[in-house]
């Protein structure tokens, strides 16, 4: 291509591929119906202690959280030998066939799932229906906790990079990959903690409880802090995304 990218290929491209995104779609409402159905089933099935109890409501959302962050693996086709060619000759830079897969899985579907969510929840609410009432009354949509958002930005971005890496068994291997990086992570934990010395009292340095280590954070710790909670799972999401865009483009080449 002459260039990396230019608006008007652009739209070509998402012209050509808007069967497939509307496929993808339609596939999306019908996991998140699909969900919701089993939400319900299961809600049903313990009687009426879903009125004391949390209702499956609470984790509604949730579940499509984790739809969306494997949608990728789930729902692209594979570059296989049969397909290959063509999607290699699309008069389009590997720069856009990225944009559109990054749009896609990015913005596309999770404001499509986020908008079939809210209108579930308004026709469950206005049905007037005892249980169904209770249960929309109960869809969170605030579902990502601040000490949740590195696990999610770890899925999202293992299973996109995922669909891009890996030619067959994506979601397995995918998941293999997470299964990998959460092993590593525990291991290097395991091993901090491991070579922290004990005090006199056989008390681990980790340990916060012991009084002697309850002590105030400076100012400038507590900004440090806040600053990594935040910036490490959206510096993450940007590598994962620059490395699937090296990933495309070299297949390409």
């Amino acid at each position: 291509m002459n260039a990396t990218f230019n608006l008007k290929r652009f739209f070509l491209l998402e012209n050509y591929k808007k069967q497939e995104t509307g496929k993808h779609l339609l596939w999306s409402a019908g996991v998140v119906l699909g969900i919701c159905l089993l939400c319900m089933m299961y809600d049903i099935n313990k009687g009426m202690s879903y009125y004391t109890e949390h209702t499956q409501a609470n984790g509604f959302c949730r579940y499509i959280l984790w739809f969306l962050c494997i949608a990728p693996c789930l729902l692209e086709s594979s570059i296989t030998k049969r397909n290959s060619t063509l999607y290699l000759l699309l008069p389009a830079s590997a720069f856009e066939k990225f944009l559109h897969l990054w749009m896609k899985y990015i913005l596309i579907l999770p404001v499509f799932c986020m908008l079939l969510i809210l209108g579930i929840k308004a026709i469950l609410i206005l049905s007037g229906t005892g249980y169904l009432s209770h249960f929309g009354n109960h869809i969170e949509l605030h579902i990502i906790q601040n000490d949740q958002t590195l696990t999610y930005s770890l899925l999202q971005g293992t299973f996109f990079i995922g669909c891009i890496a890996f030619k067959q068994q994506k979601l397995i291997n995918s998941f293999i990959v997470l299964c990998a990086c959460f092993i590593a992570f525990f291991g290097i934990i395991l091993s901090i903690s491991l070579w922290e010395p004990a005090d006199s009292h056989e008390y681990w340095i980790a340990n916060i409880s012991y009084p002697i280590y309850n002590f105030p954070m400076s100012s400038t710790g507590e900004a440090i802090i806040a600053f990594c909670n935040y910036a490490t799972p959206l510096l993450f999401l940007i590598g994962t995304w620059v490395s699937g865009y090296f990933l495309l483009k070299e297949k390409q080449l």
